[in-house]
């Protein structure tokens, strides 16, 4: 799954980019009412698979009733939006959620935890595309401390839907430079 675009993960194709650019439009102008045309652009969707999933989600109350050709306008309050809102860029709520697993599974903490990869940057094009951690154990780590990394990596495997890696690196400027410019720094206490 690519966290930078979850919605298109989670609903491919036409449904999937349209959710995208109305969750998009929500956030930036919910009152504003969205024609076909900036619509279709947006979502890259022809007009014709725009109608019948508009049709889908005026069934549902997320728009409101409309005739074919005219204007989509949101219906802001509808519940779902919010939730929607959050799934929009999932990137933080899974950095934050990688940070408490390592707390939570790695004792002591390591000196340094990054996430790198296509996943996390947001250019996984393909399911296989992983991502990886790159971990620098602490001083004071017994010398079967890379079993819990791997179990985290595990852990997270499942949790994600992807597959997640590790590297284990002795000092932080090996870390950086495993990395690159990409890398997240997930920092532990």
């Amino acid at each position: 799954m690519n966290f930078q675009t979850p919605l298109s993960a989670l609903f491919p194709g036409t449904s999937g980019r349209l959710l995208t650019a109305l969750v998009g439009h929500h956030i930036a102008q919910a009152d504003r009412p969205l024609s076909l045309d900036e619509l279709s652009k947006s979502a890259a969707v022809t007009s014709t698979q725009l109608e019948a999933a508009l049709f889908r989600l005026g069934l549902l109350g997320l728009i409101a009733p409309r005739g074919k050709g005219e204007a989509v306008h949101l219906l802001a309050s509808h519940i779902a939006w919010g939730a929607l809102r959050q799934m929009v860029d999932l990137r933080d709520a899974v950095i934050d959620m990688v940070r408490r697993e390592a707390q939570t599974r790695l004792r002591p903490a390591p000196n340094y935890l990054a996430l790198t990869g296509a996943v996390i940057e947001g250019t996984a094009t393909h399911p296989a595309d992983v991502w990886e951690l790159i971990v620098v154990p602490p001083p004071t780590a017994q010398a079967d401390w890379h079993n819990d990394v791997a179990a985290l990596t595990s852990h997270l495997s499942r949790a994600l839907g992807n597959v997640v890696v590790y590297r284990i690196a002795q000092e932080i400027d090996e870390a950086d430079a495993r990395g690159g410019t990409h890398a997240v720094r997930v920092f532990l206490p």
